[in-house]
C-alpha cells in the first residue's frame, strides 16, 4: 500500500524534471495521475514508461498550457471524464528560467516581462484552482500544492519578475486555505531552494554550482524526488491537520 492509494492527482508541468518526479512518485505511492504539460511529445514518451511500470489505467496525459484558461478547462474536463474526481492538484508548471531575465536589475526589468512570468507562475496556478475548486467543494475535500522559491521569503538582488510571481503564490495558497478550509480543502506552498534540474544548472559554471550547493548546511543541491516526496506527504491523509503553510525545501539554507 502507498500513502496515496486511489487518490486522483493532477500534476502540471509534468514534462520537466520536478513535475516528472512528482508524477512518478505519486504513481509509485498508488495514485492515479493526470499529467499535463505543453510538451506533449515528451509526455507521450513518459506515459509509455509509466503505463509499463504502473498500468495504463493509472495514468492520463494531455497537453496543458496553464496560462491559457481554455486549455485548463479542457484538461480538467478530460481528467474528470477519465477518473471521475480530483483529489489533489500539484501546480509544478512555471515560467522557464531565462538567464537574461534572471540577471536583470529592477530598473531594467520591463512590465511585460513581469506579466509574462506572472501569467504562468501565478495565473497558471490560479487557473488550475479556479477550474477545480468547485469539484473539491462538492466532494468535501481536496489538496492544492503550489510552488514558490526562497527569494519570495528572503528577497534577492536578481530575478525580480520571478520573485514577484513566487511571492504572490504564497498569498494564493493562504487564500485557498482560509476560504475553502471549511469544505475540507487544504493548500500548501513548497518554497524551493537549489534543486538540481537541467534548467537550473545548465548555465552555471562549476564555481557557481559549488557555491549554491554550499549555501545549504547539507552542502549539496536537492533532488527532484525529494521535492516529490514532500508534495506526496502533503497530498496524503497524513497531513490532514496541516493547512495554508509554506514548506521550505532547501536543505536548511534559509533558517527563519
Amino acid at each position: 500500500m502507498g500513502i496515496l492509494d486511489n487518490k486522483i492527482c493532477i500534476v502540471t508541468g509534468a514534462s520537466g524534471d520536478i513535475g516528472r518526479a512528482v508524477a512518478d512518485w505519486f504513481l509509485e505511492q498508488g495514485a492515479f495521475v493526470s499529467a499535463g504539460a505543453r510538451r506533449l511529445q515528451v509526455l507521450r514518451e513518459l506515459e509509455k514508461t509509466w503505463a509499463a511500470r504502473y498500468g495504463s489505467v493509472k495514468v492520463h496525459v494531455d497537453m496543458l498550457n496553464v496560462a491559457d484558461e481554455k486549455s485548463v478547462e479542457s484538461f480538467v474536463a478530460k481528467t474528470l471524464e477519465r477518473f471521475g474526481r480530483i483529489d489533489a492538484v500539484v501546480n509544478v508548471a512555471g515560467y522557464v528560467l531565462e538567464p537574461r531575465l534572471w540577471n536583470k536589475g529592477l530598473a531594467e526589468t520591463t512590465t511585460q516581462e513581469i506579466i509574462d512570468v506572472m501569467s504562468v507562475d501565478l495565473l497558471g496556478s490560479f487557473n488550475m484552482v479556479k477550474h477545480t475548486i468547485e469539484r473539491m467543494v462538492k466532494q468535501r475535500g481536496g489538496v492544492y500544492v503550489n510552488f514558490s522559491s526562497t527569494p519570495a521569503i528572503t528577497g534577492y538582488d536578481r530575478g525580480l519578475a520571478y520573485t514577484l510571481a513566487k511571492s504572490a503564490i504564497l498569498g494564493l495558497t493562504k487564500h485557498i486555505a482560509y476560504e475553502y478550509g471549511r469544505f475540507g480543502v487544504r493548500a500548501y506552498t513548497l518554497v524551493l531552494g537549489s534543486i538540481e534540474t537541467e534548467p537550473s544548472t545548465k548555465h552555471l559554471t562549476k564555481a557557481e554550482y559549488a557555491a549554491l550547493a554550499a549555501e545549504s548546511p547539507l552542502g549539496r543541491w536537492g533532488r527532484p524526488e525529494e521535492v516529490a516526496a514532500v508534495a506526496g506527504f502533503l497530498c496524503s491523509d497524513m497531513a490532514s491537520f496541516i493547512n495554508g503553510q509554506s514548506i521550505v525545501v532547501d536543505g536548511g539554507a534559509v533558517l527563519r
